[in-house]
């Protein structure tokens, strides 16, 4: 289980990605999307994209990001619109409660909140922003409108050229937070599937300490795989795995490939979000035996 991160580690990730998304959008602004995966990959691999004849789950992932662009891939990445999708699919007692949508900062106001706590507060149209709130006493809201002014103007799409950032219409959602009995947020397992069939779950451990990350198979056997981050310990199997699986591949089916996280809390299960480009398909595995591996799995076929 991830223990909640403080408020100066939030802060700092956030000035930290913040400048990110700024050099990058600027650095790269006249670039068009082909040339900056081009780039980017590279760097991060030291070899050339091929897009011609990709082979790699990466270089599948940089195909998808240029050529396959829905409006479904929009509304799954809206962190707001998705829960109409997700509802249609599996239900809407999958989904964590959502308190208010505002459009503005400026209703970043503790007695628009009531007794609404605890709850996090993060954008629709981004990732990894967000601030969590137990007291309203103890936040510095004008602190927080500035952060989510900020927010609100920028253009997620910027950062990896995902596509289906780039038109979400920015606001500001607030949800329950999801804790267990020792204040710890849940841990959540993202599935990694292909044509709707699952294959493979990553589970995150202590993001905010000491950041490890899993790979298992669907039997939940542990595997050598690591993707940026070391591998951890073995983490328990969660009692309802079987499930998640099930309606992980419901959500994914008519996509070459998603990923779908849930969070698993006690007997309740909550969906967190879709993924169609982990890592923005920079992802560097610590074998590239295991980026051609998993890029066995997904097929361009019906896309070309």
């Amino acid at each position: 289980m991830s223990m909640l991160p403080n408020k100066k580690e939030i802060d700092n990730s956030y000035i930290l990605s913040f400048f990110f998304r700024t050099y990058m959008k600027f650095k790269y602004l006249w670039t068009s999307d082909k040339k900056y995966a081009e780039k980017l990959f590279l760097r991060k691999f030291h070899k050339e994209l091929d897009l011609e004849n990709p082979k790699t789950f990466n270089e599948k992932i940089q195909w998808l990001k240029l050529n396959d662009r829905k409006e479904i891939h929009t509304i799954c990445a809206d962190k707001i619109a998705v829960r109409d999708f997700v509802s249609g699919v599996i239900g809407e007692k999958y989904l964590i409660p959502l308190e208010h949508v505002f459009i503005s900062a400026k209703d970043l106001k503790p007695e628009n909140f009531a007794n609404d706590y605890p709850i996090i507060i993060k954008c629709n149209h981004n990732s990894g922003a967000y601030t969590i709130v137990r007291d309203k006493n103890n936040i510095d809201w004008k602190k927080e409108r500035l952060k989510y002014s900020n927010l609100l103007k920028q253009n997620y799409y910027h950062q990896g050229r995902e596509w289906q950032y780039k038109n979400i219409e920015p606001k500001i959602l607030v949800e329950k937070l999801l804790f267990d009995s020792k204040g710890n947020i849940p841990n959540d397992y993202k599935i990694f599937c292909f044509e709707g069939e699952a294959k493979f779950i990553q589970v995150d451990i202590d993001r905010q300490i000491n950041h490890l990350r899993n790979f298992y198979d669907t039997s939940w056997n542990l595997l050598p795989i690591e993707l940026i981050y070391n591998k951890g310990d073995d983490v328990v199997k969660p009692k309802k795995i079987d499930l998640m699986l099930e309606l992980a591949g419901k959500l994914s089916k008519n996509f070459p490939f998603a990923r779908v996280d849930f969070y698993s809390l006690d007997d309740d299960i909550y969906f967190g979000e879709i993924t169609f480009h982990p890592e923005a398909g920079f992802g560097v595995f610590n074998d590239e035996k295991y980026d051609v591996s998993l890029g066995n799995y997904l097929s361009l076929d019906k896309l070309k």
